[in-house]
């Protein structure tokens, strides 16, 4: 189990100049996830960041993903949702 301010704090921290925010959405997963009262399984992350620039959808989760892919492997996260732009993109 992870707090959404570990993921936020992971993630700033790998992706320097970045806007980072972390919602911990597990308990909207009732009916199959037995860690609804601990929380900390199913995220909705949200970042800002102009390294992203140039690059395509795949590219920045992957890269996103694999920042996280410790936690994903031991189990600790179930379920990400991810919105990753650049400034520009998020000013539209």
């Amino acid at each position: 189990m992870m707090k959404a301010h570990d993921v936020e704090a992971l993630l700033a921290a790998a992706l320097p100049g970045a806007s980072v925010s972390v919602r911990d959405d597990t308990h909207k997963h009732l009916e199959h996830n037995e860690q609804v009262g601990h929380g900390g399984s199913h995220f909705l992350v949200r970042v800002v960041w102009d390294g992203f620039a140039g690059q395509p959808r795949l590219v920045r989760h992957r890269r996103v993903f694999d920042l996280l892919r410790a936690a994903w492997d031991e189990r600790r996260i179930h379920s990400l949702s991810m919105r990753l732009m650049t400034t520009e993109e998020a000013a539209a």
